[in-house]
Parts: structure tokens; C-alpha cells; sequence
């Protein structure tokens, strides 16, 4: 497979699982609104949730992995890059380029981030046991103070 069939199927994948989260946002839409639909509202009323979750979750997968391809490194760049072009999509379906912007330094801004941090796992993910303690040891390090009374 070449890397473009790799970033179709991983854009693929990230869509779909993106796609069951919209479905899960757009089923809380449909039980809070008042109407007489029933739950057919889930697709019919609120369906666009899904398409959009779908979309956004599609883009940024496709968007990052062209940009690890194009640039041949893999960094948290690549992130900013993917959050760029699906924090656009949400300008676009507001039809402004104002909120395109918007959307693509918002959201390219946290991926980056996010990324840059260690994905959440934090600064230790690489350290061995001894490190971790011994960062430990100096940051809670007790300060001599001169309380003699």
C-alpha cells in the first residue's frame, strides 16, 4: 500500500469512529428538543451532527497524515496542520471565512499543543522509575527556613 491508501484508510477509520460520536451528540440533540418525530429525529432533525463529527474527524486524520507524507517528519507541525483544515470546515459550513480562520487557528492551535505536551501522557512518558523520583525529590525539596525563636 503507498502512503496515500494509508492515509485514506486511517482518514476512513478516524471518520467512522468520529461519525458514532456525532450519532451520540445528535441523539442528546433530538431527546432535548421538543418535537413529534421520535427518534427518527436523531437522523432526520439532527442527522448533521453526524455528518459534521464524521467530517471533522475525516479531515484532520487525512489533513495530518498528508502533511507527515509531504514533509517527511512527524511532529506535532503535522497536528497544527490536520486541526487547521478541519477547524476550517466549520467556517465553511457557516459560510464565513471569518469563522474559517477562526476555526483553523483554534483548532490547529490545540492540536498543536496537545501534541507538543505528549499527547497527555506528560514529560515522564520516556523517563525510567529513578528519573521520575529524582524529579520528584527536587521538586518537593524542603527549604531550610530560619525559624529559630
Amino acid at each position: 500500500m503507498t502512503a496515500t491508501k494509508d492515509c485514506i484508510a486511517e482518514a476512513g477509520k478516524t471518520a467512522t469512529v468520529a461519525g458514532g460520536i456525532g450519532l451520540f451528540v445528535s441523539a442528546i440533540q433530538n431527546t432535548i428538543q421538543k418535537h413529534k418525530v421520535g427518534a427518527r429525529g436523531v437522523i432526520t432533525r439532527t442527522g448533521g451532527t453526524i455528518a459534521f463529527f464524521a467530517a471533522m474527524g475525516g479531515i484532520f486524520t487525512l489533513g495530518e497524515c498528508v502533511a507527515k507524507d509531504i514533509r517527511e517528519k512527524d511532529d506535532a507541525v503535522n497536528a497544527a496542520i490536520g486541526g487547521c483544515a478541519a477547524g476550517m470546515l466549520a467556517g465553511i459550513k457557516s459560510h464565513s471565512f471569518a469563522k474559517m480562520c477562526a476555526g483553523c487557528a483554534a483548532v490547529g492551535a490545540t492540536m498543536y499543543t496537545y501534541e507538543a505536551s505528549g499527547e497527555l501522557k506528560g514529560l515522564f512518558v520516556d523517563k525510567t522509575r529513578e528519573e521520575r523520583k529524582q524529579h520528584e525529590k527536587e521538586f518537593f525539596k524542603q527549604h531550610l527556613t530560619s525559624e529559630k525563636a
